[in-house]
């Protein structure tokens, strides 16, 4: 699976919202981040499915998540490495 990012959005509640519609247990919600995870969607794609670009729901950023390095919550490094190598 790809996994995504979608941050600095503007609008956080409406966008939980979508994701939670759009890919069911595959995403991790992490207050104003969000990870998704999809098969076969572009940047694009997944941006439009949850609510970035169009009026009037919010404006945010997406990037796909191809590599990672940090500090951080654990349980985000286990979910992105998990749905990373799923099929």
């Amino acid at each position: 699976m790809q996994v995504f990012v979608a941050f600095n959005v503007s609008n956080p509640e409406d966008i939980r919202t979508r994701i939670e519609l759009e890919y069911k247990m595959n995403y991790y919600d992490d207050g104003t981040t969000f990870f998704i995870a999809t098969k076969g969607e572009t940047t694009r794609e997944v941006a439009t499915k949850i609510g970035l670009g169009e009026e009037p729901v919010a404006s945010g950023i997406v990037l796909p998540v191809t590599s990672y390095w940090g500090s951080y919550n654990p349980e985000v490094w286990e979910w992105i490495g998990a749905k990373a190598n799923a099929s």
